[in-house]
């Protein structure tokens, strides 16, 4: 009977784990006004998304549904290497207070990356950040709000001591915290970094890879997150809070939102036929040692030994 119960457990964990792994395709677009995509981002307040085409002059907003709705000229030096995210918060950069909503610009072209804050409505710069991070190449960036930092990650080209480098920034003042490197698990040429706002973990896209990784933000490796079908190429990654869905951008052009995945709500969790429920496999356990327990009394009465 034991034997029994804790396969049905082990079953169930690993049933539960996958059905959180799983990413499925929901929508995808192409925006009009962009060719191959460098960097992508989510506002989480409004809904939009901002994409920016590698090295073009201008960054542009999109509604989920793929209608351009408007445009800012793109701060700074031409770059392929760079990212795209707004602030999801109201935040301080470089002892400058940045509105929530402001469109974040991270260039990582050459030596180390410059975060420039942007009025979303005028494209008028802000303020601008000079990190200490980066020796050209560094391709996302993304604010933790758990821990009022930035997180940027670093490609694979710099070479061994540099490469697939993640780096937590001070956001008031561009000082590197903390760097950890994930070269063993993972490899980024194009890609993005993301927070996760339900874990406060990171999650990790690679133009070089079929599959988004997960860490903490301390660098400790937590799961793998195999992409759809289809979805490839990535180098760009925003999430909404609130339903925890994926937006991905590849530099063929295409935008995908993903189902699923470690940041979903139950809701869009989708299910896993055949699997066998946690709840049921809980019960089954403490049924189980219940008897065993019970059988046990038993038997040691009828050896005289119990009471």
């Amino acid at each position: 009977m034991r034997r029994v119960v804790i396969a049905a457990l082990a079953f169930s964990l690993a049933a539960s784990e996958q059905a959180w792994a799983q990413l499925t395709t929901s929508t995808t677009f192409n925006p009009s006004g962009a060719g191959s995509l460098c960097g992508l981002g989510m506002a989480r307040a409004t809904g939009d998304l901002w994409v920016y085409g590698c090295s073009e002059a201008d960054v542009q907003r999109y509604s989920t549904a793929g209608a351009f709705l408007s445009a800012v000229p793109r701060p700074g030096e031409s770059a392929n290497d760079v990212d795209v995210e707004i602030a999801p918060e109201a935040l301080t950069l470089s002892s400058i207070l940045v509105p929530k909503g402001s469109l974040l610009f991270v260039n990582g072209e050459s030596g180390a990356a410059d975060i420039c804050a942007v009025d979303p409505t005028t494209g008028s710069v802000i303020a601008t950040l000079a990190t200490a991070f980066g020796v050209g190449h560094v391709v996302g960036g993304a604010y933790h709000r758990g821990r009022d930092t930035f997180f940027l990650v670093q490609d694979l080209v710099p070479g061994t001591a540099d490469e697939n480098r993640i780096a937590e920034i001070d956001a008031a003042t561009g000082s590197v915290l903390n760097t950890f490197q994930i070269t063993a698990t993972f490899a980024v040429n194009f890609g993005d970094i993301e927070v996760c706002a339900a874990t406060g973990n990171l999650l990790v896209a690679s133009s070089n890879e079929t599959r988004l990784a997960e860490y903490a933000p301390t660098g400790g490796f937590i799961a793998y997150h195999d992409l759809p079908v289809g979805v490839s190429l990535l180098s760009g990654i925003g999430i909404e809070d609130a339903s925890g869905d994926i937006w991905v951008a590849g530099t063929g052009g295409s935008v995908w939102r993903l189902l699923g995945g470690p940041c979903a709500t139950a809701a869009e969790v989708p299910a896993l036929p055949g699997a066998f429920p946690l709840a049921i496999a809980l019960l089954l356990l403490g049924s189980g040692l219940t008897t065993l327990a019970l059988r046990d009394r038993v038997g040691a009465r009828s050896r005289g030994t119990g009471s």
